[in-house]
């Protein structure tokens, strides 16, 4: 490409940069057929010029280091909504639900278990432990962390456990 050519080139592109997108039609089959030509003429030439290729290079990283800090963002904002998420007024409308099918025997355990730490909870502290507020996520919690410590032998023990409990009832 010529000089002229190329200052020509960057001008269009430059101005469909800023250019309004409620413009009517008309100028975008223009722009369309302009680019047709502009694609055909660049097939033709070698490989971008030095200069163009340093300025896209320049964009790209550019590019990337707003996508990184964006991520960065979100990842704080994610880390300040876990520590916050306990302190929401209303947990049924700012958590998640998640259903959990349990056999019978594992019901009834379940909720011997709550009645009995909500005792002791409301002896010491002299207020109930709320079920979905804290007795929920504690279990959940403290599951978790016990079944990240087993090893896939004592995972499988304990599956066996549940379905010999079951068989006896």
């Amino acid at each position: 490409m010529t000089d002229d050519n190329q200052k020509d080139d960057l001008s269009e592109r430059l101005r469909g940069r800023f250019d309004d997108p409620s413009d009517n039609q008309a100028d975008d089959v223009d722009e369309t057929d302009e680019q047709e030509a502009t694609d055909t003429t660049q097939s033709e030439q070698p490989s971008q010029s030095m200069p163009e290729t340093t300025s896209q290079n320049s964009k790209n990283a550019k590019s990337e280091k707003n996508r990184k800090s964006e991520r960065n963002a979100k990842s704080e904002e994610n880390a300040k909504n876990k520590m916050n998420a306990m302190r929401v007024k209303n947990v049924k409308e700012s958590w998640s639900a998640t259903s959990i099918y349990l056999p019978e025997f594992l019901d009834r355990q379940l909720t011997t278990t709550y009645k009995h730490a909500d005792l002791g909870f409301e002896e010491e502290f002299g207020r109930s432990l709320q079920k979905t507020r804290y007795y929920y996520p504690l279990l959940v919690a403290l599951g978790m962390e016990r079944i990240e410590e087993m090893e896939a032998q004592e995972l499988q023990e304990r599956i066996e456990d549940l379905e010999e409990n079951r068989a006896e009832e």
